[in-house]
Parts: structure tokens; C-alpha cells; sequence
């Protein structure tokens, strides 16, 4: 069993079945993390239980406990435990010993046009009172305030108090809660209420995961409408991902007193739904939700939306002359987005993004016929002298130059033209000085796309901080650079787009700092719009079919895991035509849009 495992893993990465090793740690030395453990899955059930078998039709609880398996034994002992009740009843059943045919195709992964939505608030029953009525259900239950001594933390605790609760105030730090231990009914953390520079996110993460894990029925995160954590996005994939707790945040009026904005708190602990985002305004409660809307013809001409880019491209004012700043590298849906700005407008595109062009070992003729990651690994082991991780980092960067080089010279074949500069959109200093010289070179900047983003999937009982911040900084921190880079400008670009997520809307399990980065950015370009009166628009996108060179983050493997899930993929092209007509005749006051094949 084991050796067909390491078989597996090897084939499925490009290592070597030496370096593969049966206790190595495959998402920290192999890069194999869960979506490729359950493409291994699969495979291994093809393998063991015949042609017809397939792992990934394990119940979702059952798959989720193998992928979280982190060594090539940990996945022996699984199925060894399992494989003869997962086996067909058969009483002579047939193993397949014999691996897939080399070369053979993976199964097609197609996309289709996306539907749009917009957010809108919906009306949410009102909760009971805090009251008799309330007293009833809350006498007895033990609550955490998790605050320093401020006005509402007080009026909590005294309204608690007085409905028979045994609630406690417990400061805003790990330390300082290590005095509240055991269950708790009900947590609320007041931390986003803070008033200071360090938000809520990514600062108290390690505290939120603590509280999590402590099992409460309810966990009340309020807010103030100009909150930029990105505290909604968080807490919907938070209660994704913990069923048997209501999760909530909860957008309160400034403008109240702490009195009712506590009896406010108090009504959420009480109301029977599970809405992960609640909006309270004059007493009314209502929830964020996405109504689909489709893009009208534009106002201007009486003629329908157009289905080309280049007249999107001209309703923009677009031209050979215009220069569009497209932050976030030359790759995946960014590249697309790029040669489709090429080709409709024949202008100049230049791109920011962390990989450096020069150097490394792209053309060496020995790696020229490996095309993807895999086989780029089998070459540079076949070198010998690297670790896993050098192998898997160099050969990233062999993958990375590639995309980006091809994303130039297909914006030449386009008509177009292109640069590109390496710099890390976190770095405020160096994002200001790529914007002020591209503007004092051609002396205008129509229209910036920050399309940066990484992906480190992992569920937040499981989420190391350092990775949080990671993910959620290249988001977040990148639009603030680019946006005060923006302000110094003479004239501010006609248009601003931000690449956001589905999983800031919906929540996405083992995504939580990624939903939060993408609320988070959507809120940063509601204010910019609000501040500076430009286009600004957050288009919040489904996953994409992965289709030749750019594929984006969504490879093969997990588009196949979408389709397992039953979510379907944007097509690239119809995807990066919704964009042009959006930002052509979509509505001025729109700045936030959900653009998905899935409906979700």
C-alpha cells in the first residue's frame, strides 16, 4: 500500500520516489496541498479499487479527513483502515494494479458565460426583545465580552447581568483571556469597535481561532459601516466552516448610544437565524444579499450591449494613445484581462508584479521540453543537489517567467504594447515611484486594475498567522499602495478595478483570509469611489476555466474539483467581455459586482 502511494505522489508532483519519503511533510516539503491530496485520492482509488472507483465520492467529512493526512504513510494507514469497506462487494473483487496510460488527457474542464449580480439589503425578521421574553431564554448561559473597558462593553455586561446571564469582560488579547477558561454560550468581540489604526484583521486572528475553538453557540463580531477588516468576508467562510455555531458580524448605527447598541447585540443573541452579516439601521434589521441584475444596453446610444470588445473599449474611450496600469504580474485572468485591453484597444498596458524576468534558468535548454510544474520538478531533481523546496520554488519561477513573457509578446501580436516591472505591491515606496514614472513618461494613466492575490488554502482552526497576512497583505496592503500612488497623480484614471472573490460574498471553507482580503478590498475601492467621485468597481469573480498558458488559480486539478463540487467555470473570453461591458454601460454608483457562471 505504501509504495503505491509514494508512486502516486511522485507521478502527481515530478519528484523523485526517493525524495518523496514516506514521513515527509507534504504540503511543507512537497507543495502538495489538499486540493492535490484529493487528485491523489482519486487516482489511488483508481488504482486499488478498479476503473469505476473514485475517492473524491467519499462524503465530504470522510474526503476532508484524508486530505488533512500530511505524510505519504498517514495516506497508507487511512485506506488500509478503509479500503475493503470502500471495495465492491464483489466477493472475488479484481484490484487494478496497472497506472493510467502516460500522456493520456485530462478530463475537459469548459466555462460559460457568468451571471451578474449585485448586493443588495434584504429585510431580516426582527429578533425578540431583550426582555422578559429574552430573560427566558438567556437566564443561565455564560457570556464572554471580549473588549477592553469601553461604554458598550460596560452596558453589555450590566444587561446581561440583569437577564439572569453570568457574563464576564475579558480583554482583547490571548493573554489577557487565559483567566476565562471553559464553555461559554456566547462570545462577543468588540475588537473591530476599537477605534485605533490596528483593525480587527489580521491583528486578533490567533484570538478569533482561539474563541472558535472554545465551541460557542454564538459569536458576535459588531462593526461600524466604514470597517476595511474585511470582517464579513471572514466571518462568512467562519461559519462555513463551524455549523454548530452562529457566526456573525454585525454593522451597528454610530449613532446610537452604547445602551442600544448593547440591546441591539443582545436581539442578534436572540434571533433564531443563522445570517453570518447582519445590518442594523433604526431598528431594522437586514442582510446583505446578491439579486442577479443583468448589464442593460447602454444609456447613451439606444443600441443593445455590445458583443465586442473593441466597442466596450471605444464606449471607454480607450485608444492607441490610452495607458491602462494593470497591478498584480502579467498572469492567469490578469494576462487575459491584458491581451483582451490589447487587442480591442490597441493601447499600452504596463504591468506590476513580483517576479523578476532576468535570471534563473528558464532558457536552459534542458527544461525546455518540461511544460508544467511536474515535469519541471523531474528535471530540475534530475540535476541533483537541490532540496524539494528549492526544486519546487525555482521551478516556480521558471513557470512565472514563462506566463509573462508569453503575456508580452502576445500583447505585441495584438497590437499592443506592453512593459513590465518586478516590484512587491506591499512596498508603498516602490508602487508610488513605478505609478509617478509611468505618468511622467506618457503623461496619463486612464484606467488601473489591482489584480494581485495569493492562495493559501487551509481551514482556520488551521490557519498560521504568518500565511494570514500573507494572503490577506498582498490584497489589502497592494490597494492601499496603488490607491495613494493614485491620489499624488495630476488627474486621476477614468476607471479603477478590483479583482475580488466569490469567497468575500459567499464564504469559501479553508478561505478565510482570502474572503476577508477580498471584503476587505471591495470596502477600500466603496470608499475611494465615495472620496474621489472615479469609476470604481469591485468585480467579485467565480473561479475561471483553466484554458492554455493562463490558467490562473484555478489549475486543472482544482477546476475538476469545482465540477465535483458542482460549481461551474467562466469561460476566459466571455469573462473578460463581461468586464469591458460592465466598466463601458454598467451603472456609475456601482461599485460592487459578483460575476459567476454558478449563481454562487
Amino acid at each position: 500500500m505504501l509504495a503505491e502511494v509514494l508512486a502516486v505522489i511522485a507521478e502527481r508532483t515530478g519528484y523523485p520516489v526517493e525524495m518523496v519519503g514516506a514521513e515527509s511533510d507534504l504540503e511543507a516539503d512537497l507543495s502538495v496541498d489538499s486540493i492535490k491530496r484529493t487528485e491523489i485520492a482519486g487516482e489511488l482509488g483508481r488504482r486499488l479499487l478498479g476503473s469505476g472507483a473514485d475517492l473524491r465520492s467519499l462524503p465530504d467529512a470522510d474526503l476532508e479527513e484524508l486530505t488533512r493526512e500530511r505524510t505519504a504513510a498517514g495516506i497508507a494507514d487511512w485506506l488500509r483502515a478503509r479500503v475493503k469497506a470502500l471495495a465492491d462487494p464483489d466477493p472475488a473483487p479484481a484490484l487494478a494494479t496497472s497506472a493510467p496510460v502516460a500522456g493520456e488527457p485530462p478530463d475537459p474542464l469548459t466555462g460559460q458565460a457568468p451571471r451578474r449580480y449585485l448586493l443588495r439589503p434584504a429585510p431580516l425578521d426582527p429578533p425578540p426583545v431583550p426582555g422578559a421574553e429574552g430573560a427566558a431564554q438567556l437566564r443561565g448561559k455564560r457570556f464572554l465580552i471580549v473588549a477592553d473597558d469601553t461604554p458598550l462593553a460596560r452596558a453589555l455586561v450590566t444587561l446581561l447581568t440583569a437577564l439572569g446571564t453570568l457574563a464576564a469582560r475579558g480583554g482583547p488579547d490571548t493573554a489577557q483571556l487565559a483567566g476565562h477558561t471553559g464553555p461559554v454560550d456566547g462570545v462577543l468581540h468588540l475588537g473591530a469597535l476599537a477605534g485605533t489604526e490596528q483593525q480587527l484583521l489580521p491583528a486578533k486572528l490567533t484570538v478569533l481561532q482561539e474563541l472558535l475553538l472554545r465551541g460557542p453557540r454564538r459569536l458576535l463580531c459588531p462593526r461600524l459601516p466604514d470597517d476595511t477588516s474585511g470582517l464579513d468576508g471572514f466571518v462568512r467562510t467562519a461559519a462555513r466552516e463551524y455549523p454548530d455555531t452562529v457566526v456573525r458580524a454585525v454593522e451597528l448605527d454610530p449613532d446610537e448610544p452604547a445602551t442600544e447598541q448593547a440591546e441591539a447585540l443582545v436581539g442578534e443573541l436572540l434571533a433564531p437565524d443563522r445570517e453570518p452579516v447582519v445590518l442594523r439601521t433604526c431598528g431594522l434589521r437586514r442582510a446583505p444579499v446578491p439579486y442577479e441584475s443583468p448589464l442593460g444596453p447602454p444609456v447613451s446610444s439606444g443600441a443593445g450591449p455590445a458583443s465586442s470588445g473593441a466597442a466596450a473599449a471605444a464606449a471607454l474611450g480607450l485608444g492607441p494613445e490610452s495607458v491602462v496600469v494593470l497591478a498584480g504580474g502579467a498572469r492567469g485572468i490578469t494576462a487575459r484581462f491584458t491581451l483582451a485591453l490589447a487587442a480591442a484597444a490597441r493601447c499600452r498596458v504596463e504591468l506590476l508584479g513580483r517576479t523578476p524576468l532576468d535570471g534563473g534558468t528558464g532558457g536552459h535548454h534542458e527544461l525546455a521540453h518540461a511544460i508544467d510544474l511536474p515535469a519541471l520538478r523531474a528535471a530540475l531533481a534530475a540535476r541533483g543537489g537541490l532540496s524539494t523546496a528549492e526544486i519546487d520554488r525555482e521551478a516556480g519561477r521558471v513557470l512565472a517567467r514563462r506566463e509573462i513573457a508569453a503575456t508580452l509578446a502576445e500583447v505585441h501580436d495584438a497590437g499592443g504594447r506592453a512593459g513590465y516591472r518586478a516590484l512587491d505591491l506591499r512596498d508603498a515606496e516602490a508602487v508610488q515611484q513605478a505609478v509617478k514614472e509611468t505618468y511622467a513618461t506618457y503623461g496619463r494613466i486612464d484606467g488601473v486594475v489591482h489584480a494581485a492575490g495569493v492562495i493559501e488554502d487551509r481551514l482556520l482552526a488551521e490557519k498560521d498567522p504568518v500565511s494570514f497576512e500573507r494572503v490577506y497583505g498582498t490584497k489589502v496592503d497592494g490597494a492601499r499602495a496603488l490607491l495613494s500612488a493614485l491620489r499624488r497623480l495630476p488627474q486621476l484614471p477614468a476607471f479603477t478595478v478590483m479583482f475580488g472573490s466569490v469567497a468575500a460574498v459567499y464564504g469559501n471553507r479553508g478561505q478565510a483570509d482570502y474572503a476577508a482580503a477580498n471584503d476587505a478590498l471591495a470596502r477600500l475601492g466603496r470608499l475611494w469611489r465615495a472620496d474621489t467621485g472615479s469609476r470604481t468597481v469591485t468585480v467579485h469573480w467565480g473561479p475561471w476555466a483553466p484554458v492554455g498558458v493562463h490558467g490562473g488559480m484555478v489549475g486543472p486539478e482544482l477546476g475538476r474539483e469545482y465540477a465535483r463540487r458542482g460549481i461551474e467555470l467562466i469561460d476566459p473570453e466571455e469573462g473578460v467581455l463581461a468586464l469591458l461591458r460592465e466598466l463601458a454601460w454598467g451603472e456609475p454608483e456601482t461599485d460592487e459586482v459578483v460575476l459567476t457562471a454558478s449563481g454562487r
